[in-house]
């Protein structure tokens, strides 16, 4: 059973068919011929979307243009991936590459599942078309005709186009499309051959191998990202006109009235905390004890309370973080002046809420909320705030927490094992590394400098 938070009807247990006779597709649930091509199902039609069961898990499916789940997606990532306790996210990726494996099948006419029963495995020629789609940003394909509808980025992100593939996906992302599309490729492959025979011979198995090899083969070399270009925290006077400009006073705020306290809470939050957006955004106000100004940061993946289909969650460990008297004090006026408006928040505990006028006004503040938040900032002040982002925020935290380290002379061992429980880390995880960026460089740039001075005075030296 499921808590339905899409337009799609999908209840779990209509996939738990595992008695289908062999020969029928796995596209419909009706049971059509395996070897023919189903022509109600055109994959460049699916969608993925969330479920979210009774128990709070979300589960991702994608689903046909007849309103059902993809029988075989479905069954791969459950047993593959979602028995094996992946992430929800995860799960999405992997669908994600399964539809974008599918929609190549359909742009070139290829019944993928009959052409793998009947032991025609994909040749270099097909498997070198895939490799090249798969690093467009397709989103839907014509039958037959080859041609690919990709969404055009532009710098404002919203909008989109139909174009020639032109616009690629990132390297990292090439690789992992084309590493479960090579997954899917052989768990399918097999099944549908021992569903059949009951048995998959060794010279199958190989043919199998070797075109899932070609596939994984053809993934991009992994390049480490270049250090100039490397995410880095805030500078000194960014931050000042960051805090400037969410003040609600400020004759610079870019947003209404009614929503600039609980925007600067948000910065507050993200700035002083050096929390992650789903540990933000995953906040109940029974986390915070007002007597001792603290607030736990909890993990809670699966949440039933949480109605955002895309649930906020925290990636770290359990921590509790200290409160300083105005932060604490910001949090109750919001929570006793703000949310208190909102008949909708008085169903739920958590802490932000979106406050638009609309069905969705007192609940729970999502992602798409909270980016939109940020990239408003971003644009009042795109000279020193263009790179905003809540994992930004966090960043700077880590950057001014070592300028207090260091000011303080605390140790190295210290500093790592102070660090590590404020962003909640394994002590000795080597992430503080990633996030102390910019105050190693500002450190090393000092040395130098001081190394370069001291061979110039010697330089001056020697000509006395």
């Amino acid at each position: 059973m499921t808590e339905h938070v899409t337009e799609a009807e999908i209840g779990y247990d209509e996939l738990d068919n595992a008695n289908r006779p062999p020969g029928t597709a796995a596209n419909s649930l009706g049971g059509k011929p395996l070897h023919g091509r189903d022509p109600i199902i055109n994959p460049s039609k699916q969608r993925l979307t969330f479920v979210k069961f009774f128990d709070g898990e979300r589960f991702p499916m994608l689903i046909e243009n007849s309103g059902l789940p993809n029988w075989f997606a479905t069954l791969f990532i459950t047993t593959q991936a979602r028995n094996a306790s992946k992430a929800p996210n995860t799960l999405l990726a992997m669908l994600s590459a399964v539809r974008g494996l599918l929609t190549w099948a359909d742009s070139r006419a290829i019944f993928l599942e009959g052409r793998l029963a009947n032991r025609q495995f994909l040749g270099e020629a097909e498997i070198e078309s895939l490799r090249a789609f798969s690093q467009s940003r397709c989103v839907s394909a014509a039958p037959g005709n080859g041609r690919i509808a990709v969404i055009s980025r532009r710098a404002e992100g919203a909008r989109a186009g139909l174009h020639k593939a032109d616009a690629r996906v990132s390297t990292a992302t090439h690789y992992i499309r084309l590493t479960y599309m090579a997954d899917y490729l052989d768990w399918l492959a097999v099944r549908l051959l021992e569903r059949e025979a009951q048995d998959v011979h060794g010279e199958t198995l190989e043919r199998i191998r070797t075109m899932t090899r070609g596939l994984r083969l053809r993934r991009p070399q992994k390049i480490a990202p270049s250090r100039l270009s490397a995410r880095k925290g805030l500078s000194p006077g960014a931050q000042e006109r960051l805090l400037e400009l969410v003040r609600p006073d400020s004759a610079s705020n870019p947003f209404e009235p009614a929503i600039r306290k609980r925007n600067e809470l948000v910065v507050w939050l993200l700035y002083l905390l050096g929390i992650r957006a789903g540990e933000l955004l995953a906040l109940k106000v029974s986390d915070f004890d007002f007597q001792r100004n603290e607030v736990g940061i909890a993990r809670r993946h699966d949440d039933p309370a949480d109605p955002r289909r895309d649930q906020p969650v925290a990636k770290t460990r359990d921590r509790r973080l200290p409160l300083s008297s105005p932060l604490a004090t910001a949090v109750f006026h919001y929570v006793m002046e703000e949310r208190d408006h909102f008949p909708a928040a008085k169903r739920h505990d958590f802490l932000l809420v979106t406050h638009q006028d609309g069905p969705f006004q007192g609940r729970p503040l999502s992602m798409k909320g909270l980016a939109k938040i940020l990239t408003k900032i971003q644009r009042a002040e795109p000279s020193l705030l263009a790179s905003l982002t809540a994992h930004v925020l966090r960043h700077t935290n880590n950057d001014n927490f070592s300028e207090l380290m260091d000011n303080s002379k605390a140790s190295e061992a210290a500093e790592e094992k102070q660090r590590s429980y404020v962003m909640g880390w394994k002590e000795g995880s080597g992430t503080a590394a990633t996030y102390t960026r910019r105050h190693t460089e500002k450190k090393a740039r000092e040395a130098s400098l001081k190394l370069q001075q001291g061979w110039q005075r010697e330089k001056a030296n020697d000509k006395h």
